[in-house]
Order: structure tokens, then C-alpha cells, then sequence
């Protein structure tokens, strides 16, 4: 897959970065349709330090559910109904 990942202040490179895959019981796997940057990526985008590692950014997405973990239920969770799906912020910064 492709990621915008941080470097630097200013310093934004496209990569690509290893195809997700559920680890834990409670994982999805989303496929971004739409995405967007967030506010609290453009704040390191203006001081954050060098870096060799890079900082992976954005988590504002819509998405289609392609798979999940086995404790995964609700709406938007099931593979074979592809809906739309928008995470909550505080979900997909791990």
C-alpha cells in the first residue's frame, strides 16, 4: 500500500509501506477510498524534528471493510456488504 509518511517539518514522502494484516481479535482492515489531512498532522508539519524513521500520518479516511478480527461486530463491520465506512479518530492511530 502507499503512505504519506512525515520526516521532517515540510518533509512529507509518499512510500510504500507492507499491506496491513489483522494481529488482534478486535483489528479491521480498511481499504481507503477517500482520506484527507487532519489538523493534528499539520501541526508537526511545521516543527516537527529530522527523523530517520519517519512518522506515518493522516487517520480522516472513508473506507471499505476487507477484513476483520473475530471480536469485530457492529455496522460497517462485515466483508460481504461493502459499506462505506468513517472510524472514530481515537481508533486508528494505533
Amino acid at each position: 500500500m502507499r503512505a504519506a509518511v512525515m520526516y521532517g517539518a515540510g518533509d512529507v514522502r509518499v512510500e510504500d509501506r507492507p499491506d496491513p494484516k489483522i494481529h488482534q481479535p478486535t483489528d479491521a482492515v480498511v481499504r481507503v477510498s477517500r482520506a484527507a489531512i487532519c489538523g493534528s498532522d499539520l501541526h508537526p508539519y511545521h516543527s516537527m524534528p529530522p527523523t530517520d524513521q519517519g512518522r506515518p500520518m493522516g487517520h480522516e479516511f472513508l473506507g471499505v471493510v476487507e477484513d476483520v478480527g473475530s471480536q469485530v461486530s457492529g455496522p460497517n463491520t462485515t466483508t460481504t456488504s461493502p459499506d462505506l465506512t468513517e472510524p472514530p479518530t481515537r481508533q486508528v492511530d494505533g
